[in-house]
């Protein structure tokens, strides 16, 4: 019997683009931009659950907030939410270079 092949599961075979395409175009650079984002975000996830503990998780959560969109959470707001965890300044700068250091961003 003749079993038909399904198709290629690829976005660039698509009829149709994700909505989010039409705001935000796909990188120049193609599929290599692409994994390159892949892997950042990657690498972050992986960064966010290596805490141990829930509280931690959500306030390094929270640094990537305020390193990748500062006019979302300003660091005197990361600053009280650390406060309010029992973390100190010095601290909370320790996990945004740690993050920094996670996903090369220099």
């Amino acid at each position: 019997m003749n079993t038909p092949q399904p198709p290629d599961n690829d976005i660039h075979n698509a009829d149709t683009r994700h909505p989010v395409d039409h705001i935000e175009p796909a990188p120049e650079g193609g599929d290599e931009s692409i994994d390159r984002i892949c892997e950042v975000l990657g690498r972050t996830f992986e960064w966010v659950a290596e805490a141990e503990e829930p509280s931690e998780k959500g306030l390094r959560a929270a640094v990537v907030l305020y390193c990748v969109r500062t006019d979302l959470i300003g660091k005197e707001s990361l600053d009280d939410l650390a406060f309010s965890l029992r973390y100190s300044e010095g601290e909370v700068d320790d996990l945004i270079q740690g993050f920094c250091h996670a996903i090369n961003w220099k």
